[in-house]
């Protein structure tokens, strides 16, 4: 594997600064040894910081100097800093934490901010790192959302856990999957930069009291307030949505598949970043590759492909119901697949082109957690992936046509143990 090339080493500044060397350091440690965005990230912010540190760090000038975003670019499009920002965070934490732990001084970046702090190791910080990094939320709002709301949820500090993940199958050689690897590099190597949204957690909770879904443009704009205000007339209850799902949340489900692709992506030397659907800007929508966990009700943003499909999703409030509709049967096959909680699940697996006709978009979409779940071993089995090329008459060597899958699986306890390929379609 391609090693990327030293960094290069900070000009040596006039008055001797001990910092310059722990910089210098750190950046040259086995934590940034693959990572080169985030090492020249940490080398931009800290010449930065140290030469200047009364002029605040912008993030236009980060995206600018580098990543190669033009000067005028919009940041509220392009959220690139504010993820690669939030890597550096975690692989600064992680030095120290590791190869850094005899550290005198610790580096940090607080949130918030780009510019670099440089402060004293005390005693404490040694214990503290050994605890789980999730917020305090006030206990009342926890206890009432888990009654009113009926939420498994997962903070986005779940997301650091599995990012650290991304390298593993790599290191450690998880065997070789010659069709998956393929598959993976004819999807996301291209110039295109891959981004896995995983399914807001919390957008359910609100779509469940106001009894409708929330459209994509309602989304994109986050006018949860206003959908709030007309759609619940208790004002206790309306407060209590609302501190809910102005929360950044995403099940353990999705983060556990989101953790599992990222094996595969690294193992492919694929660069991959994982955001919220709440995080996801227009600009990397029409930009980017794309891999969309969940169902358009948790993931609005995969409606934008519904009309492009053949198994198309339904969901209805009352009863709770959610089905895929087959537009088009074909022999044998079944014009309505109905999931059954917690007894029978369905996931959609699709390949397609993105909105702009370049890059890459998977849809993994399920009528439930665990069948989404189901969709995520189906991309990353060498055995599905062998079947799924049989299945559409896919010779050695030849690429996978754009397609889509649907599979069905029971659910025995809160997983989905087996699924069968009931369904597919070539694009």
């Amino acid at each position: 594997m391609a090693t990327d090339p030293q960094p290069r080493p900070i000009p040596i500044d006039p008055l001797h600064d001990e910092r310059w060397e722990l910089l210098n350091h750190v950046a040259s440690s086995a934590s940034f040894q693959k990572s080169n965005r985030a090492r020249e990230f940490l080398l931009f912010v800290g010449k930065r910081s140290l030469r200047d540190p009364e002029s605040p760090i912008r993030e236009q000038e980060i995206g600018s100097e580098v990543f190669g975003r033009p000067s005028t670019y919009d940041t509220s499009q392009d959220t690139l800093v504010r993820v690669q920002a939030s890597h550096l965070r975690k692989k600064l934490q992680q030095y120290f934490e590791e190869e850094g732990k005899d550290e005198t001084t610790i580096i940090e970046m607080p949130k918030g901010s780009y510019t670099l702090t440089f402060h004293p190791r005390h005693p404490m910080d040694a214990e503290t790192v050994e605890a789980p990094l999730l917020p305090v939320w006030p206990r009342r709002s926890l206890v009432l959302a888990w009654c009113a709301c009926g939420v498994l949820a997962i903070t986005c500090a779940v997301l650091a856990y599995q990012n650290v993940g991304l390298r593993r199958r790599a290191e450690v050689g998880l065997g070789k999957q010659p069709m998956v690897d393929a598959f993976w590099r004819q999807l996301f190597s291209n110039p295109h930069h891959t981004y896995l949204v995983v399914a807001d957690g919390t957008l359910m909770v609100l779509e469940n009291q106001i009894k409708r879904h929330v459209s994509l443009t309602e989304y994109e704009r986050k006018v949860f307030d206003r959908m709030a205000s007309d759609g619940i007339r208790d004002t206790a209850l309306r407060d209590l949505t609302l501190d809910v799902v102005n929360r950044q949340f995403t099940g353990i489900g999705d983060a556990n598949l989101a953790h599992r692709l990222g094996l595969v992506s690294a193992a492919n030397e694929v660069p991959m970043d994982v955001i919220l659907a709440r995080s996801l800007a227009l600009s990397q929508l029409t930009n980017s590759n794309l891999i969309l966990l969940g169902s358009r009700r948790a993931n609005p943003w995969v409606g934008l492909f519904e009309d492009k499909l053949n198994f198309q999703t339904v969901f209805e409030e009352e009863p709770r119901s959610a089905r895929f509709v087959n537009k088009l049967p074909k022999s044998g096959e079944k014009p309505v697949y109905e999931g059954r909680w917690s007894v029978l699940g369905y996931c959609r697996v699709a390949y397609l082109p993105n909105v702009k006709g370049f890059g890459s978009v998977l849809l993994i979409s399920g009528t439930d957690v665990q069948s989404t779940d189901a969709g995520g071993d189906f991309v990353s089995s060498e055995a599905w992936i062998g079947r799924l090329r049989s299945a559409l008459g896919v010779k050695s060597g030849e690429p996978i046509p754009y397609f889509e899958a649907l599979l069905e699986g029971p659910v025995v306890n809160a997983t989905v143990p087996r699924f069968e390929l009931v369904a597919l379609r070539q694009h």
